[in-house]
């Protein structure tokens, strides 16, 4: 079964809710399928996963109060509650996560840079080293010239070594942005189709 008609069929069978209980329940199970295709599961095992159109709403029925003990939700009150919740703590926990955002950013970035630098630095150290064998071997001072190669040696193995660590510390973080902007980009889209749903 695709996504398309399990939510449709999942929202027939939840037809007695009202409306906004019905939307969050279907909105529930749209998002857990999404999550599962975002992990690479085709979209009909997708579905399977979650379970029978049948059996969610038998649970979610079952699970439900019945309308006598508790008259239903509008489902508006949790989201008022949320949104003022959001909206008087902005000015505390807006500057909190930015922090932490930054902090975490900036020493990832740092990290980033100085793995670079030491790579650069040992790769320049070896060039340099070995020019200034030759020179050092011209003007007579062997000894020296020699110490100056094994130096330039070593930092040229270093410098190989290191490379391929960079490269992976790279391609590493590269796909770790991929995956946050994936994620970040997905939610936004989700929200945006929920949006044209209820309007």
């Amino acid at each position: 079964m695709k996504k398309k008609e399990f939510l449709t069929a999942l929202s027939r069978g939840l037809s007695r809710l009202p409306r906004g209980e019905r939307e969050e329940r279907v909105n529930f199970y749209r998002e857990m399928i999404d999550d599962r295709i975002e992990e690479g599961i085709p979209e009909e095992e997708a579905v399977a996963g979650v379970g029978t159109v049948d059996g969610i709403v038998a649970q979610i029925l079952a699970d439900r109060p019945s309308v006598a003990s508790a008259p239903p939700k509008s489902g508006n009150g949790g989201k008022v509650g949320l949104i003022l919740l959001l909206v008087l703590g902005f000015p505390v926990w807006l500057p909190i996560l930015l922090s932490v955002f930054i902090t975490v950013a900036s020493v990832i970035f740092s990290l980033f840079v100085a793995l670079w630098a030491i790579e650069l630095s040992l790769a320049a150290a070896a060039v340099g080293g070995v020019g200034s064998f030759f020179v050092l071997l011209f003007t007579g001072q062997l000894t020296t010239a020699l110490l100056t190669l094994g130096v330039a040696l070593v930092s040229g193995g270093f410098a190989i070594l290191l490379f391929f660590g960079a490269v992976a510390v790279t391609k590493a973080l590269g796909r770790g942005i991929a995956w946050i902007l994936r994620k970040l980009f997905g939610w936004l889209k989700r929200k945006e189709n929920n949006n044209d749903k209820v309007a």
